[in-house]
């Protein structure tokens, strides 16, 4: 019967602490056959072979198996305690590993995890590791939706509901460990309350709760006690306020009143002088009467105005103040709800989901709010939505992704070079400052294989190190990267050459494969670790200076490696690109070269071109690479009528190479990725681990020496494809080589200069927060 990833890590972790026991020289007789007879058990049971212990260990030398172990009291027999290629130390720590394989577990099997499922403080203690598991693919899960019809959901409530999952963020919105907690917190909570919702208004209203606790107000006793107060005594200032104010506006319309009598019966006697009709005493008396009555009003609302103005502006201090005090209540509140669990857990989902809670409100979602008003309207009217292939479809591999890989030779030589004298895992430890040396089941079991391929290591990498001046020990950054042996991957036919693990920052060579690009895999190790022992504080697993060398402090190691990146990929090439032409642009090309006399300027190099490709150039040529977008815009412009000009009438496009100018190898890397850049051949930090290899082998070469094992066949003329009849270039050559080539010899005299290794490892504290050694 399979075991299961998590029984796998379970029994791994126990066969370790073991094999530490054994190792330890503690355990009483007894207790040595008591340990060594279950650690067999528990090597078989993780499917390792146990050779028949009456015959000789496989094809080792009597005479030299006899002489090391005289030497250094190491057993050459793979079921000793002290077998000198076991295990130098573990790569991972158990409780790390049985976080890790719980989450994949339950991601094989669709479940959704819960955070009391997850180990969090195992798995923080390799923060990579982490960042790469607390995701969305990992820890949602599969939605039952045939189980939530069944339990009386509506199909316009499922849908609703499969776009707010669809709105959660994939990873959490902050990069630290209280936020991935909170992430898997948000999720849990999310999926078990939506999926308890039966219809529209279920789904909204759970959204309007989740809105509310994200960023509503909830206050304590103390807080509400007081609250509660400030209302009151607030509704009391405003009452006193208000009372003053309509005893003003009373006598405001008074006055307001007799104004307008004032004005009629000035309005009727001047009425009448303009008749020249007769004024009568009582018209003048009506006029001042009025006039007196329009006066007194005026002075009672002035009077009450001036009386009670410092009184309102009192009570309106005393109001503000009240105010105030009430918004500091609410703010600290709010302040205090946001560090929440319930909102960390919903901020952590991210601004999509975020403003989904919010529909119904200026920033929210629009999208969501119409999936809603849509809903609410009865679509989708059934479940077909939920039925239909809800998995992407692969993409077919091509032929060439297929077939292509990098040649290794069938027989490994070595030319040359300082002797090795490593007889064991513990020893290439110590030589070239790995953390550990871990072993896969075969380097256990196979005493020939396990002995070459750790003599191969040792050799390589003091060729290396003589390459490139740098003392073999510090290319383990001080006992930061690991070594495998066949211990991380699955194996067997199709297995990988080689592979640099970015997350536990290992490297592993396979058995049958793993020879001919350790070079490759400890390039790939020095880009990615080299920014956080410049910098001083970790980075991600995805970081690589060859990728982005801004993420390296300003200086001269930075300059180096943007002038290596600069060499692998600029250079006189232009890339292919496609035109769009449509019929207005080949008119317009027509008139304004073809319809006018005395061409100048961009005009006039287009005509005088003669093809496409001229022609573009040309245009390119004319405007630089402007930086105001009027000027892009023309550039675009004058580009387009350039390829109208020359393409064929009745063509919509035209291909041409136009492109960015780039280097032969960029392109050659370009054309194995399908012309899709950045896919895996033409990313910046594998070009340069082939680009390394070269490097390598020209070096050696240089000296009448070779490491097969280090690096092989990193010229171009072995790597023909029969099948396409076509020869692949995954290797700089020619100049560009050359030059690259001058560019790494730069790189590593300023790291020499710099003394950039021996002061990273100088600070073990640094380096041990770095990559999070633990000794669990």
């Amino acid at each position: 019967m399979a075991l299961s990833p998590i029984e796998k890590a379970r029994l791994s972790a126990r066969l370790l602490t073991l094999r530490e026991q054994l190792q330890s020289g503690a355990l009483h007789a007894l207790q040595v056959v008591r340990a060594t007879a279950e650690a067999l058990d528990l090597f078989q049971r993780l499917g390792g072979r146990v050779p028949d212990t009456q015959s000789a260990p496989a094809a080792a030398d009597p005479g030299q198996a006899a002489a090391l172990q005289a030497q250094d009291e190491l057993s050459d027999d793979p079921n000793s305690a002290n077998y000198r290629y076991q295990d130098t130390g573990y790569i991972s720590g158990s409780r790390k590993e049985l976080a890790a394989a719980a989450i994949k577990s339950a991601r094989d099997s669709g479940q959704m995890l819960r955070v009391t499922d997850i180990d969090f403080k195992a798995l923080e203690e390799n923060p990579r590791q982490a960042r790469e598991l607390i995701k969305k693919s990992n820890l949602f899960g599969q939605v039952d939706w045939e189980g939530l019809q069944a339990g009386g959901m509506t199909p316009q409530a499922g849908y609703l509901v499969d776009r707010v999952y669809a709105a959660v963020a994939v990873m959490p919105s902050e990069d630290n460990p209280q936020a991935r907690k909170s992430y898997a917190l948000g999720i849990e909570t999310l999926r078990t309350r939506l999926e308890q919702a039966k219809t529209v208004d279920d789904v909204t209203g759970t959204m309007k709760e989740i809105a509310g606790e994200l960023l509503g107000t909830r206050l304590n006793a103390e807080e509400s006690e007081r609250y509660t107060l400030l209302v009151a005594k607030g509704r009391e200032l405003s009452a006193q306020r208000r009372g003053i104010e309509e005893a003003n506006t009373a006598l405001q319309n008074a006055m307001y009143t007799a104004s307008a009598a004032s004005a009629k019966a000035q309005h009727a006697y001047d009425h009448r002088i303009k008749r020249g009709w007769k004024i009568e005493p009582e018209h003048e008396k009506s006029v001042a009467d009025a006039a007196a009555v329009y006066d007194q009003a005026k002075k009672a609302w002035g009077d009450e105005l001036a009386a009670t103005r410092d009184e309102i502006s009192s009570l309106r201090e005393q109001y503000n103040d009240v105010w105030q005090e009430q918004q500091a209540i609410t703010d600290a509140a709010q302040a205090r709800n946001l560090k929440s669990p319930e909102a960390q857990a919903w901020a952590s989902l991210g601004e999509r989901f975020i403003k989904a809670t919010m529909y119904r409100k200026l920033r929210g979602s629009d999208s969501f709010a119409g999936h809603v008003a849509n809903a609410k309207a009865g679509d989708p009217p059934s479940w077909d939505w939920a039925t239909k292939e809800r998995a992407k479809p692969v993409k077919r591999a091509s032929k060439k992704r297929i077939t292509f890989t990098l040649k290794v030779v069938e027989q490994f030589e070595r030319v040359g070079g300082r002797p090795v004298a490593v007889a064991s895992t513990r020893e290439l430890e110590r030589l070239c400052g790995f953390r550990a040396v871990q072993s896969g089941n075969w380097v256990l079991s196979d005493f020939v294989s396990a002995k070459w391929h750790v003599e191969q290591t040792a050799g390589a990498m003091q060729d290396m190190a003589d390459v490139l001046g740098i003392n073999e020990e510090y290319l383990g950054f001080g006992g930061r990267l690991a070594m495998a042996f066949g211990a991380r991957g699955t194996g067997g036919k199709g297995a990988a050459v080689a592979s640099y693990d970015p997350i536990e920052r290992v490297i592993n060579m396979t058995k049958m494969n793993g020879g001919g690009s350790l070079g490759h895999e400890v390039l790939h190790a020095l880009d990615n670790i080299l920014p956080s022992l410049l910098r001083g504080e970790e980075g991600t697993s995805g970081e690589y200076a060859t990728l982005n060398p801004e993420v390296m402090p300003e200086g001269p190691i930075r300059t180096r490696m943007y002038e290596l990146q600069d060499a692998m990929a600029t250079g006189a090439v232009r890339l292919t690109e496609t035109i769009k032409i449509n019929p207005s642009a080949r008119a317009t090309a027509k008139f304004n070269l073809d319809g006018r006399d005395n061409l100048r300027g961009v005009a006039l190099a287009i005509k005088q071109a003669g093809s496409v490709e001229h022609a573009v150039m040309a245009v390119d040529d004319a405007f630089g690479e402007p930086k105001v977008k009027s000027l892009q815009k023309q550039k675009a412009q004058w580009r387009t009528l350039a390829a109208a000009y020359y393409a064929p009438d009745d063509a919509t496009e035209v291909t041409a190479a136009t492109g960015i100018p780039v280097s032969d190898f960029y392109r050659e890397a370009l054309n194995l990725d399908e012309g899709v850049a950045g896919k895996y051949w033409s990313q910046p930090h594998e070009m340069a681990a082939r680009a390394f290899q070269a490097y390598l082998e020209d070096r050696l070469a240089e000296q009448g020496r070779r490491n097969d094992y280090l690096s092989c066949l990193a010229d171009n003329k072995h790597h023909h494809f029969p099948e396409l009849g076509m020869p692949f270039k995954p290797y700089p050559e020619g100049d560009e080589r050359v030059r690259i080539n001058a560019a790494f010899d730069q790189l590593f005299k300023t790291l020499r200069d710099e003394k950039a290794f021996e002061k990273a490892m100088t600070q073990t504290a640094l380096l041990d927060a770095i990559f999070g050694v633990s000794n669990d």
